[in-house]
């Protein structure tokens, strides 16, 4: 017959009270208080604690009131814990018509036959390669691949027109930097930042503000009224009635 494991007794370290438990035991509750204690007796792989995966996280700012959270890596959607504002963190592609607006805090593509019809779609980064009804904001980058038009113009961190693509816009474009590779067409093309146009590259527009430009040889620039450097904030003004154009010598 098995021997059977002989009781010890043990205190509680809250409340101090003594009762007899087994001399193999792991973990307890105290009968007096209720406390869970663990014995001082258990060998050391048995009271060492499992050591869990932790959760990645990353750092998300709501687009609407600008408060910062964190949330886990692979989360498609969270809520702004200050505004309440639900966000979308994965990525969305248009392939049709959209009417709604848009917030994303990943990246839109609007494709070659879709139409982004809301009054203003935010996403970190933007592929466009169809139309564009409403105002687009892109945090990271907007990048035309496509024949694409915008009614309401863009603002955002870099704008990108690759090689064979072309940009119309009825509306201004506000952005700190500018990588032309392909044709870009607009009201007003505005950069507080270098702006830099490829071989194959073209921009013509009523107005064209920059603090930096470089143009590579064949790249051309077109301002039907003025083309010139601005360091300081940029602030929309007037067109002037005068032609102009630049191009690489």
């Amino acid at each position: 017959m098995a021997e059977l494991p002989q009781k010890i007794e043990v205190s509680c370290p809250e409340c101090g009270q003594t009762q007899r438990e087994s001399e193999n035991f792991i973990s307890t509750v105290c009968r007096g208080c209720g406390a869970y204690f663990k014995s001082s007796h258990a060998p050391v792989h048995a009271r060492k604690k499992v050591k869990r995966a932790g959760i990645k996280k990353r750092e998300l700012t709501c687009a609407d009131c600008g408060a910062v959270q964190m949330v886990a890596e692979e989360a498609q959607s969270s809520s702004c814990l200050e505004c309440g504002r639900h966000l979308e963190l994965g990525h969305r592609v248009i392939e049709g018509e959209h009417l709604g607006n848009l917030v994303l805090e990943g990246e839109l593509t609007i494709g070659p036959k879709g139409n982004f019809g809301g009054s203003k779609a935010r996403a970190a980064r933007i592929v466009l390669q169809g139309r564009a009804s409403g105002f687009l904001q892109a945090a990271e980058w907007l990048r035309v691949e496509g024949q694409a038009n915008l009614r309401s113009g863009a603002s955002g961190e870099v704008l990108e027109v690759r090689p064979g693509a072309s940009l119309e816009s009825k509306d201004n474009l506000l952005f700190r930097s500018g990588q032309i590779d392909g044709e870009l067409r607009c009201r007003t093309a505005q950069f507080s930042g270098p702006l830099k146009v490829g071989p194959a590259g073209k921009i013509i527009a009523e107005q064209i503000v920059f603090s930096e430009l470089t143009v590579e040889e064949g790249g051309r620039i077109q301002a039907q009224g003025e083309a010139r450097m601005k360091v300081e904030p940029i602030v929309a003004q007037e067109v002037l009635p005068a032609d102009g154009e630049i191009t690489s010598t």
